[in-house]
């Protein structure tokens, strides 16, 4: 599975099509997906509510970024408790202590996200040899795969 740090500001979604039904999605069938392009969101409103659908990688660049705003916070989260350590206690060992939250802070590596992942394939599965089946995932066609674009 390839993964990459991206430059996190490089992120920039915006508004796509959007379906006021389920119905009116289906309808348009798979080429309705082909705009959602470039950092485009969709919005599918159904009876039960309403839902954003975007690429892959889009979707990789947004979980990378709220993982490091979590990995943040938390690590915010130490750096605040070691101050008020060091402001009740201000010793030599308080202040190295201090020192070394905001170096490690400073230093934790960007999480990577996934460009794509690793093919499923079926497990325990019979097939009848009279039956075309062709499970090989290089031998499908994947007609939203950048590679296949036109």
């Amino acid at each position: 599975m390839p993964l990459s740090t991206k430059d996190s500001t490089s992120l920039n979604l915006q508004s796509g099509p959007i379906w006021l039904s389920f119905e009116k999605f289906r309808t348009e069938g798979a080429k309705a997906l082909l705009s959602l392009k470039d950092g485009k969101v969709a919005i599918l409103q159904t009876k039960t509510g309403q839902y954003r659908i975007l690429e892959e990688h889009d979707f990789q660049d947004l979980l990378g970024l709220a993982r490091d705003v979590n990995r943040l916070r938390r690590g915010l989260r130490v750096l605040l408790h070691t101050a008020r350590v060091v402001q009740k206690h201000p010793d030599a060992d308080s202040l190295k202590l201090l020192v070394e939250t905001v170096t490690m802070l400073g230093s934790l590596p960007e999480f990577p996200t996934r460009d794509s992942f690793e093919p499923l394939l079926p497990e325990d599965i019979e097939i009848d040899p009279d039956d075309e089946v062709d499970i090989d995932p290089e031998r499908i066609h994947r007609p939203f795969d950048a590679h296949n674009a036109t």
